[in-house]
């Protein structure tokens, strides 16, 4: 695994819904790089010590001499690993100013980060100092990691967890690998404003969001449309009128791949009209993990899970648990 991975310095560790993996994954990744200069840190707080939806002891992380980590100063209360204080950041949160810290002896730590993306850019900026390979861990349900432009890579984690259906789960992971996928628009493409639509003979524009104008917009167009783009999140409802337009071989382009807010049942609908996904910052899917139990008892086959996955996605699919073992 680490010659997938070797070559990326900021890595984001995002699960698919709660209990599908993540912080054992996170936890093999710091085991595998543990004689690194490694960083760690985290989008928000993820880390209680039970689980509040089924309250069972959730994993903790494990951090090892040298590796420098950067939370929220109260939650070294919470911590068992020795962290000698490098740098108190002016990074505020809910939880107390951030702290940039070395680990001197080993042991578990909670891991509260910034939120925003301004504040999550420059605290990476900061970590990069000391360190040569950062970890971030994308706290449950934020798909959408405000640390995009510094993150160089995503790993996934899925699992039974996020549904009690085998198919659904890996129609949804099949979907993340989908997006994850998408590439930076060709050298002549020129986006503008909030919101574009760009037809062979003329160019619409707005300097905000405004669904009623996209909405009017695109419902009055009797021409071709080239390419859509769409600044910030794109939301179901904004993506069933590009759908019901019917219009096939057309390029949606949006920020980055976190935006795309669409229930991963419209798959469907996207690859028979052939409507291309553009990034204009592209970050690559580079692992999944998967985990094939589930807490509420609704557990996979785990060798079914990983053909069912294997067939309809060409990425290193490992259960990270088994590689632990080995």
């Amino acid at each position: 695994m680490k010659n997938i991975l070797d070559s990326y310095r900021a890595i984001g560790i995002v699960g698919l819904a709660k209990n599908t993996g993540k912080t054992t994954t996170l936890n093999y990744l710091i085991k595998l790089y543990q004689h690194e200069k490694l960083g760690l840190t985290s989008i928000g707080l993820d880390g209680e010590t039970l689980d509040q939806v089924n309250f069972l002891p959730k994993p903790k992380i494990m951090v090892y001499p040298g590796m420098v980590i950067a939370t929220a100063k109260s939650c070294l209360d919470h911590s068992t690993a020795v962290i000698d204080l490098l740098n108190e950041t002016s990074l505020l949160t809910a939880l107390g100013p951030i702290i940039i810290g070395k680990v001197s002896q080993k042991g578990t730590v909670m891991l509260a980060g910034p939120t925003t993306n301004r504040e999550m850019n420059q605290l990476l900026v900061m970590m990069k100092y000391y360190v040569s390979r950062i970890f971030v861990d994308g706290a449950f349900n934020r798909m959408t990691f405000s640390s995009i432009s510094e993150l160089d890579g995503i790993v996934l984690a899925t699992g039974a967890a996020f549904s009690t259906r085998m198919e659904e789960t890996v129609a949804k992971t099949n979907f993340f690998v989908h997006v994850f996928s998408a590439k930076k628009p060709s050298k002549d493409v020129h986006v503008s404003g909030s919101m574009m639509i760009k037809t062979k003979h003329g160019t619409y524009t707005i300097d905000h969001k405004s669904f009623e104008w996209f909405e009017d917009t695109l419902r009055s167009l009797r021409e071709k449309i080239e390419y859509i783009y769409i600044k910030g999140a794109i939301t179901q409802k904004l993506m069933n009128l590009i759908l019901e337009k019917r219009e096939p071989n057309m390029t949606l382009i949006m920020d980055d791949p976190t935006k795309m807010l669409v229930h991963h049942s419209w798959m469907d609908t996207i690859q028979k009209l052939n409507l291309h996904i553009d990034v204009l910052k592209p970050i690559p899917l580079l692992w999944i993990t998967m985990n094939p139990w589930s807490p509420s008892g609704d557990s996979y086959d785990e060798h079914e899970f990983y053909h069912a996955l294997h067939d309809v996605i060409d990425i290193a699919i490992d259960n990270v648990k088994r590689l632990e073992n080995t």
